[in-house]
């Protein structure tokens, strides 16, 4: 488990004194896959460098495996690194060394011994799908290839911890669904508990379990991830959530349109039923679908539909309060 306790992180930066982190206190249990999110500055960056001491705590403690981190004596701190995997969004790969020395660096300086270090990284390339790479130079490699490489190289010491900075920033979207396949494999495989920043929500909804929400260095927001993303408490987390959920529907539509245009959520189970079709045939209205889509938070659907209401005015109104109970929230947000 790693337990932040009232952590505060404080520096000197252009003669100025700067709260990157302010009095956050959470929890991650043992196999999560846990998110921390929010915009530039947030604090999320140097809070997760807590966790293995790259960044120096200014109150408080974080406790890692019952033990505070931020008091250990060097030798205690050095083994406890090598248990703390860590990969950045620019892969932080040896460019002179092959993807092979690039893993057997962390392995030697952890002590272990050469017979041991050749099978335990042609394991891990298989692992990554790299085997093919062993002799392969960085500058040789895709964006892909690279993070794969940095998680082959954290995992090397067989690590329980699996710090992740940005991970898929500089990667494609296709790349990013693989890393993060990868990740969750990591995860399954080996139980490691995985804990990623990140100011990409999708990341967040397709991989984690558990996140916080970061505003101004302090946590705005906590809880399981399908709870968060579908009924956020806090008005920073609203709106970083409705930035991604939000159309705006086209001039060249709304002039044609007849009739109010609804939003409707559906969560769980509801988001794959035919709501919307049977009310319509209930009362006799007719609709037009301009916008929708159904995701898979934490394996549980969300869907959102823009939708034009056509009809007579009575039945319109009926329909509106029908789907208002049918369904999470239905709103109208346009309407002529």
């Amino acid at each position: 488990m790693i337990d932040f306790q009232n952590v505060s992180v404080t520096f000197k930066q252009n003669r100025k004194t700067v709260e990157a982190v302010r009095n956050v206190s959470f929890q991650i249990n043992d196999g999560d896959i846990f998110g921390i999110v929010g915009g530039s500055g947030a604090g999320k960056s140097t809070l997760l460098r807590t966790i293995n001491q790259l960044q120096k705590v200014s109150e408080g403690n974080v406790i890692v495996d019952s033990k505070a981190v931020n008091n250990l004596k060097s030798t205690e701190l050095r083994l406890l690194r090598q248990n703390v995997g860590m990969i950045f969004q620019h892969f932080n790969l040896a460019e002179n060394k092959t993807v092979y020395q690039n893993i057997e660096f962390v392995l030697k300086v952890a002590g272990w011994k050469k017979n041991k270090i050749q099978s335990r990284i042609s394991e891990l390339l298989e692992f990554v799908k790299l085997s093919d790479k062993a002799d392969t130079y960085p500058s040789k490699l895709s964006g892909g290839q690279k993070q794969r490489v940095s998680i082959a190289r954290a995992l090397a010491n067989n690590t329980k911890i699996l710090l992740c900075d940005e991970p898929t920033s500089a990667l494609d979207a296709e790349t990013t669904s693989s890393v993060l396949e990868l990740l969750k494999k990591v995860n399954n495989d080996f139980g490691v508990t995985i804990v990623i920043i990140t100011h990409e929500l999708d990341v967040v909804k397709s991989i984690c379990n558990k996140v916080v929400v970061m505003s101004d260095g302090k946590v705005v927001e906590s809880g399981d991830v399908y709870s968060v993303f579908t009924n956020p408490q806090n008005d920073f987390t609203k709106q970083l959530i409705e930035h991604t959920n939000n159309f705006d529907i086209p001039a060249e539509i709304t002039d044609i349109i007849k009739g109010p245009v609804l939003k409707l959520t559906y969560l769980g189970d509801n988001a794959v039923e035919s709501i919307l079709s049977d009310t319509a045939k209930e009362y006799n209205i007719r609709y037009n679908i301009i916008h929708g889509k159904i995701e898979y938070i934490a394996s549980k659907p969300l869907g959102i539909l823009y939708v034009n209401i056509i009809g007579e005015d009575k039945n319109i109104k009926l329909v509106v309060s029908a789907l208002k109970e049918k369904t999470f929230s239905a709103e109208v947000i346009y309407n002529v």
